[in-house]
């Protein structure tokens, strides 16, 4: 059986008022300041998926293990970033027209009371360059396709994209200063859109949990879609951390527990574990975290539900986790910004 979805466009109103930021990670061998080939590969398929590219805004950030000596880590994250720099003025980006931070960060501090497979796991974690393109909050007012990667779009946004982000270019380096909105050739209102959906979207995926949840009150649903793709965010709802804390509520865990047994069922899904938080002193990068009493906070919560993921049987090679502290806010209340999320980075094809 089909069924007919009735699919509306609309923008919701902070969209409107906050930048659009795309990240990716380049990571690198031990003492390594040249990437791999299959690295590359990921960074090129990753840049040519982007839009906007010539009025974005690009910040380069680099790090390394806990290896080696202050110095010697310093100046191997800003060789890192270097060759990352140089990657892309070798490729399509007009430089002149983007505002390029470069920080060489050195190395990230490992956290106590780790397995020595855990610690060369993270250490390989650490071995990157974090690479952010973003379209400033003025700009991204004026556009009216608010979004930086092509796989992103919707079948009439990727129709219009080519036409439409030549003009948006265009009209924003001719005129940087305005505030005119940058229409689509389509200027009637968007018609409704008709999208035939399989009936039988979602896995079934059984829970040992008690009380069992079963999929119509899956709080977790979205990773049992069968439409899963590389790019998705799902954010962990109802997963909470004592306040100023990395230290996960115990009510919360038998939602992890789900997440869990979701994340083993489907050895198809590749993530990584995004931290957010809000609210903290622009001084510091990260807020301040009671449990280890440094500024760590979003990094150490992500690194939470990595060792509770990877204790209830989830591959530690299919994680990643970072911490993003306030550099992504949602632009709502400040408790959305307060999160964890897994952004999915791959997706196998289905076995044979």
């Amino acid at each position: 059986m089909k069924r007919l979805l009735y699919i509306c466009a609309f923008f919701t109103a902070f969209c409107a008022s906050s930048q659009i930021t795309v990240t990716h990670s380049v990571y690198f061998d031990v003492d390594k300041d040249q990437f791999s080939f299959s690295e590359g590969k990921q960074l090129t398929s990753f840049f040519d998926d982007l839009i906007y590219k010539p009025i974005l805004t690009v910040k380069i950030l680099g790090y390394c293990d806990d290896r080696g000596s202050h110095e010697y880590n310093l100046d191997l994250s800003n060789r890192r970033v270097e060759t990352v720099s140089k990657w892309l003025e070798n490729h399509d980006i007009e430089l002149e027209n983007i505002s390029k931070k470069v920080e060489g960060l050195g190395e990230v501090a490992l956290e106590e009371e780790l397995d020595q497979e855990e610690t060369e796991e993270i250490r390989a974690q650490n071995r990157r360059v974090d690479v952010e393109f973003s379209l400033s909050a003025d700009k991204t007012k004026r556009v009216a396709i608010k979004k930086l990667r092509k796989q992103e779009l919707t079948t009439e946004e990727a129709k219009e994209i080519p036409i439409y982000e030549k003009k948006v270019v265009t009209a924003i380096l001719e005129n940087p200063s305005s505030t005119e909105v940058i229409k689509t050739s389509n200027r009637t209102e968007p018609e409704v859109s008709v999208e035939v959906v399989e009936e039988d979207e979602f896995l079934d995926i059984p829970t040992k949990l008690d009380p069992p949840i079963d999929n119509t009150k899956e709080p977790f649903k979205s990773l049992l879609s069968k439409k899963l793709k590389k790019g998705q965010v799902i954010r962990l709802e109802n997963i909470l951390f004592y306040k100023g804390r990395s230290t996960i509520l115990e009510e919360s865990q038998p939602l992890l527990d789900r997440v869990a047994e979701i994340l083993i069922a489907r050895e198809d899904i590749h993530f990584e574990i995004h931290g957010h938080v809000c609210c903290i002193n622009p001084a510091y990068p990260d807020a301040y975290n009671r449990d280890t009493k440094k500024s760590n906070l979003s990094h150490a919560r992500a690194l939470a539900i990595y060792k509770i993921l990877r204790s209830r049987g989830v591959k530690h090679t299919r994680m990643r986790f970072k911490g993003y502290g306030r550099t992504r806010p949602l632009g709502g209340i400040d408790k959305l910004d307060r999160r964890v999320e897994l952004y999915i980075t791959k997706i196998d094809p289905p076995k044979n």
